[in-house]
C-alpha cells in the first residue's frame, strides 16, 4: 500500500463481477425451481400489474411499471418476478462499487464496499427474500450517487440529466428515497469545494428531468390522497402517547433499526482493518468526498430523528433504512485504514463469500427442509396443487376474490386469465358476466372472513348466503403430514 492509502496489489474487477453474476444467477436458478408459490411482495406485484396506473396505493408505482414490462415479454411465473429482483441487486452492489472507485480510485477498496454488502442481512436475505420497492428505491439510491460522483468530477451537462432523471425515478421507486436525496443534497451544500457544481445554473437542468419524470405520479398523488396515505398508519404515528414517551420510543425504534442494519458489518470490518492510533494521513484535498459520504449520512440519520420530533413517529424498520444507509460500505472503504493491506483484504473477500455461499444454500433450504426443521414459509404453500383441484371443481377463468392479496397473488400465478381482487388492494377493471370464485384459506376456520364476506358480497352478482361452501385440501410443498385448505364459493355464469 502506498502512502495515499491505495492497495497496490489490486484484484481484476471482471472476475469479481462474473463471480457476482453466477451469484445471482443461481439464486435465480433456485428460485424457480424451489417452488412455484410466491411470497408477499411478489403476490402484491402478481395483482397490481393486472393494470398499468399512475399510482396504486401508499407506493409508489415504478416497480410495478417495470415488472409488468417483464411479465409481458417472459410472461407472468416466477422467473419474471426473480430476474427483477436479481438483475436490480447486481446493479446496486455494481454502483457500489462505481462509487466507491470514482472516490478512492482503487479497485480494491471498490471490491471491499461491493462485497460488504453481503454483511448487511437487509440486503444480502430480506432483499432476495421478498422485498420488492426497497430494493429498487436502493438501486436508484446507489445509481444516484455514481452519477453524483461523477458529475462532481466532471461538471458535464449529461450528468445533470442524469442526476435529475435519478431523482424522478427515485421517488417514483420508493418515498423514503427522497430521505437519502435531501440527505446527499444537505451534504453537498455543507461542502464548500464542492458546493459549488450544485448551486449553478446548470442544476436547473436536473429540476426539470425531475419534474418530467415525477409530475404524472405527483399529480395522481394529489388528487388521491386517501389511497396515497392509506398505510400510514404503519409508521405507528403516536396521537395517544404523551411528547416524551413518543419520542423516546421513536428514538428507540430508529435505534434499533440502524443496528439491526450494520450490527454485522461494523464489527467484522473492524475485526479485519481497524488498530487503535494507526491510520494513514490523507491529503486535504482528498478529504471532500469521503466527507459528503459521511454527512450524507448523518444527514440522512438526522432527518430521520426530525420526523420523530415533528410527526411523532414511533416505527422505524430496518429495510426502510435501505435507501440511506446503503452507502456505509462505501464510506467505510475511503478511510485510511492502516491494516487495509492486499492480504486482509484478500481474507475479508473470503470470508463475505463464505457469507455469500451460506445464503445461497440457506435461502432455498429452509423451504426444501421446512418439514425437518418445523418452520414452514410462504413457498411451502401448495397452490399449483390446489389451483389444480380449484379447476376440476369447475373453476377455470373469471374473477376472483380472494381474501388476502398473498392468496391472490398466489391465485393469479395459475389462472393467469383472471381478474384477481382482493380488500387490500385497488379494485380493477372486472367483467360481471363470468364465472366467480370466492376463495378463503380455510386450514384453521373453515367459515369465510367477515372481512372478505363483506368485501365480496358488494362486488359480486349473486346472493352469497344461498351457496354452499366447499373445501379443497393439498399437502404443503416438501411435506409429508402438514396440509392446506381453501374454502371457497363458485359462482357459474350459466347458473345465474
Amino acid at each position: 500500500m502506498d502512502a495515499t492509502g491505495t492497495l497496490k496489489s489490486e484484484v481484476n474487477p471482471r472476475h469479481v463481477f462474473l463471480l457476482l453474476a453466477g451469484y445471482f444467477a443461481l439464486h435465480l436458478l433456485f428460485r424457480c425451481f424451489v417452488s412455484d408459490s410466491i411470497e408477499l411482495d411478489e403476490a402484491e406485484q402478481l395483482l397490481l400489474t393486472q393494470e398499468l396506473r399512475l399510482g396504486y396505493g401508499s407506493q409508489p408505482p415504478l416497480y410495478t411499471w417495470l415488472q409488468a414490462g417483464v411479465f409481458s415479454l417472459l410472461g407472468t411465473n416466477v422467473f419474471a418476478l426473480a430476474v427483477v429482483k436479481n438483475i436490480l441487486l447486481f446493479l446496486t452492489y455494481f454502483f457500489v462499487y462505481s462509487s466507491t472507485k470514482e472516490i478512492t480510485n482503487d479497485n480494491n477498496r471498490a471490491i471491499i464496499a461491493m462485497v460488504s454488502l453481503l454483511l448487511i442481512p437487509q440486503i444480502f436475505w430480506e432483499s432476495q427474500r421478498d422485498l420488492t420497492h426497497s430494493v429498487l428505491g436502493t438501486t436508484v439510491a446507489s445509481c444516484t450517487l455514481f452519477v453524483t460522483m461523477r458529475l462532481l468530477k466532471t461538471g458535464k451537462p449529461a450528468y445533470y440529466v442524469l442526476l435529475g432523471l435519478c431523482a424522478g425515478f427515485g421517488i417514483v421507486s420508493k418515498y423514503n428515497y427522497a430521505v437519502f436525496l435531501v440527505a446527499l443534497l444537505l451534504a453537498l451544500c455543507s461542502l464548500k469545494n464542492l458546493r459549488a457544481q450544485l448551486l449553478n445554473r446548470k442544476i436547473l437542468i436536473s429540476i426539470i428531468c425531475m419534474l418530467l419524470v415525477t409530475s404524472p405520479h405527483l399529480y395522481w398523488a394529489i388528487t388521491n390522497v386517501k389511497a396515497t396515505l392509506s398505510q400510514v398508519d404503519k409508521f405507528q404515528i403516536s396521537r395517544s402517547l404523551g411528547l416524551l414517551p413518543s419520542y423516546l420510543l421513536g428514538l428507540q425504534k430508529l435505534i434499533r433499526a440502524v443496528a439491526s442494519f450494520v450490527g454485522l458489518l461494523l464489527p467484522v470490518y473492524a475485526l479485519f482493518f481497524y488498530r487503535k492510533g494507526t491510520t494513514l494521513s490523507v491529503a486535504a484535498e482528498d478529504r471532500d468526498y469521503p466527507l459528503l459520504i459521511q454527512r450524507t449520512l448523518l444527514a440522512g440519520l438526522v432527518l430521520c430523528l426530525l420526523m420523530i420530533l415533528f410527526f411523532k413517529v414511533t416505527l422505524f424498520k430496518d429495510r426502510w433504512m435501505q435507501p440511506v444507509l446503503f452507502a456505509t460500505p462505501v464510506y467505510l472503504a475511503t478511510l485510511p485504514w492502516a491494516r487495509l493491506t492486499p492480504v486482509n483484504a484478500r481474507r475479508y473477500a473470503q470470508f463475505t463469500v463464505l457469507i455469500a455461499m451460506a445464503v445461497l444454500l440457506l435461502m432455498p433450504g429452509r423451504t426444501i427442509f421446512a418439514s425437518q426443521l418445523d418452520t414452514y414459509n410462504r413457498l411451502n404453500s401448495p397452490y399449483s396443487a390446489l389451483s389444480a383441484q380449484l379447476r376440476d371443481a369447475g373453476f377455470k377463468e373469471g374473477v376472483i376474490v380472494a381474501q388476502s392479496r398473498l392468496m391472490g397473488g398466489n391465485l393469479k400465478m395459475f389462472f393467469p386469465g383472471s381478474v384477481v381482487l382482493a380488500p387490500e388492494v385497488p379494485l380493477f377493471r372486472y367483467q360481471t358476466e363470468s364465472d366467480w370464485l370466492i376463495v378463503w384459506d380455510a386450514t384453521k376456520r373453515a367459515e369465510m372472513p367477515d372481512r372478505l364476506r363483506e368485501f365480496a358480497t358488494r362486488l359480486a352478482p349473486t346472493d352469497l348466503n344461498a351457496l354452499q361452501p366447499r373445501y379443497v385440501q393439498s399437502l404443503y410443498k416438501y411435506s409429508t403430514d402438514r396440509s392446506m385448505r381453501l374454502g371457497f364459493l363458485l359462482v357459474r355464469r350459466e347458473a345465474r
